[in-house]
């Protein structure tokens, strides 16, 4: 199917999934134009002779993101949630919450209250919004695997015609990748993330017949399709 002219909306997009959504999303020729929307602009994007869609960034306050950022959501056929932080970054349990949960939950509601059809959000591998969970420091993995399902069903909750759902595991981050997910390429099964944002791309352009008004892709289903199909090279940045 060919699909052009479409307009993305990019949460997230200084993280490592969501720089590779925007660069790749530039260059695609399904998209007429990328709008970011968060605290910083994305520095390292191709440059303008590169661009086939308009790059819009938009910086706000992200706890008045329902306000701030409403006009931006406007007019977008897909939004790309692809938020989050690590409890370390963010400095405490309520911190990571709020960029995990609040937000990802905010998204959702002002992305619904403007009309956009598809919210595509990068989730994790074992999300489960019934996870016992606690605020300790020790069981913060619980924590984790809890907001990211409490996330998915703030996302599920508002009624998209469209709602697909990334839970990938390990993530190769390039450039971006910490010392113990060096060491863990190493041992363990992992995806690059040029690699998911290809394939979220690849969701929002698929045949009409093959939609589901819900679609989640595990970590396998992520593997297995990264090995089968022969994925258009992502963008040298």
């Amino acid at each position: 199917m060919t699909v052009s002219g479409l307009t993305a909306v990019v949460l997230g997009a200084t993280g490592a999934i969501g720089e590779a959504l925007t660069n790749q999303l530039l260059v695609h020729p399904g998209f007429k134009r990328v709008i970011t929307i968060g605290r910083r602009v994305v520095e390292n994007v191709p440059a303008e002779s590169e661009r086939i869609a308009e790059l819009v960034q938009t910086t706000v306050n992200m706890d008045a993101l329902e306000v701030e950022a409403k006009q931006a959501f406007t007019g977008a056929d897909v939004v790309f949630c692809a938020l989050g932080t690590t409890r370390k970054v963010a400095g405490s349990a309520e911190a990571y919450k709020k960029v995990d949960y609040d937000y990802v939950a905010a998204s959702a509601r002002v992305a619904k209250e403007v009309g956009v059809t598809h919210f595509s959000l990068v989730s994790a591998q074992g999300a489960n919004h019934k996870c016992p969970a606690n605020d300790l420091a020790l069981f913060h993995p619980l924590l984790y695997t809890k907001t990211k399902g409490m996330a998915e069903q703030a996302a599920l909750e508002q009624g998209f015609s469209r709602v697909s759902i990334f839970r990938p595991g390990l993530l190769n981050r390039g450039d971006k990748a910490r010392g113990l997910e060096k060491m863990a390429h190493h041992v363990m099964s992992h995806i690059d993330v040029k690699d998911v944002a290809r394939l979220m791309i690849l969701d929002v352009l698929r045949e009409p017949a093959t939609v589901q008004p819900i679609m989640r892709f595990e970590m396998g289903d992520l593997l297995k399709v990264v090995k089968a199909v022969d994925l258009p090279p992502a963008p040298s940045t």
